[in-house]
């Protein structure tokens, strides 16, 4: 079996970004750009698995059925769709961990007429042939299997028995309440395997209901867009400014050993999710250049 990586690379540094990631097979020569880019990242993680399989996940566009952009998710949900096959994500990226607590390991049904079905297209086995790696590749891979991959493998599982009962909400959409349940459950499960021993039932409810309030603003912000006639621009923006919104409270609600724990991010640290090059060739518009994303 070939491999799949998991790779990444910054965008604008200065304005605090979250990593841009992407999914290649083992000896580069088949990639998939999740909406951005596919060429001169760094490696996050390789694990094995079909890579026809991966391609079908992936789509031809590349983008896996996340099918708006910072509605259903961003690249990091459509690159872990496509690494399923392998049982890794894009876990380590900057930002990912925001994105992650935003719209869940594998994306967010949304609010407005943009469905994300995730197909798994499990029966599907084999490489593509431009992906067939050598005999030492093979033993690179079977190498780099540690006890994280292992433990992210068990989170995995988790995830994907929740998306599992949570399909026709991707597939076909839902009530307010039951996308917002969907999203607390796939929250609670992260908070619960991020904190570990941090864990307590007290400042789980904390971290619940500040998530509970943000997948409230976010609705509104969606609904305003989808039905309202808010432009794009105030789309975008809105949603920058909830990311920012979200990582202020969750500070407030832990202290900064936690904080650290649940984002891999300092305390004071804050990422926006929304890469201005995608921003610019799906809406048109320019992103808000936030003083708050410039610490």
């Amino acid at each position: 079996m070939a491999a799949l990586v998991a790779k990444r690379y910054p965008t604008k540094l200065f304005l605090k970004l979250a990593d841009h990631t992407y999914v290649e097979c083992g000896n580069g020569k088949c990639g998939w750009s999740c909406w951005g880019g596919k060429s001169g990242g760094t490696i996050l993680r390789t694990g094995q698995g079909s890579t026809k399989r991966a391609n079908a996940i992936a789509q031809p566009d590349e983008k896996a059925n996340i099918t708006c952009y910072l509605v259903n998710g961003v690249c990091h949900q459509a690159a872990n769709r496509i690494l399923l096959p392998a049982f890794i994500t894009v876990r380590g990226a900057r930002g990912y961990s925001v994105s992650q607590a935003l719209y869940g390991v594998y994306g967010h049904p949304g609010y407005w007429p943009c469905k994300a079905p995730f197909k798994r297209y499990a029966s599907i086995s084999g490489d593509l042939s431009a992906c067939v790696p050598v005999k030492a590749a093979r033993a690179r891979i079977a190498a780099g299997l540690t006890d994280s991959h292992r433990l992210d493998a068990l989170f995995i599982k988790d995830q994907v028995a929740i998306y599992q009962k949570g399909r026709s909400l991707m597939s076909s959409g839902g009530s307010r309440g039951e996308v917002s349940r969907f999203q607390l459950t796939l929250f609670e499960s992260m908070v619960r395997h991020q904190l570990g021993s941090l864990f307590n039932a007290k400042l789980g409810r904390r971290l619940t209901a500040v998530r509970r309030r943000i997948e409230s603003a976010r609705y509104a912000i969606e609904t305003a867009f989808a039905q309202d006639g808010s432009s794009a621009r105030e789309f975008v923006d809105g949603m920058d400014r909830l990311t920012l919104e979200f990582q202020d409270s969750m500070a407030d609600a832990m202290n900064p050993q936690a904080y650290g724990a649940l984002f891999d991010l300092k305390r004071d640290d804050r990422v926006v999710l929304a890469d201005p090059r995608i921003v610019k060739k799906v809406f048109g518009c320019d992103t808000f250049e936030h003083e708050s994303g410039r610490r």
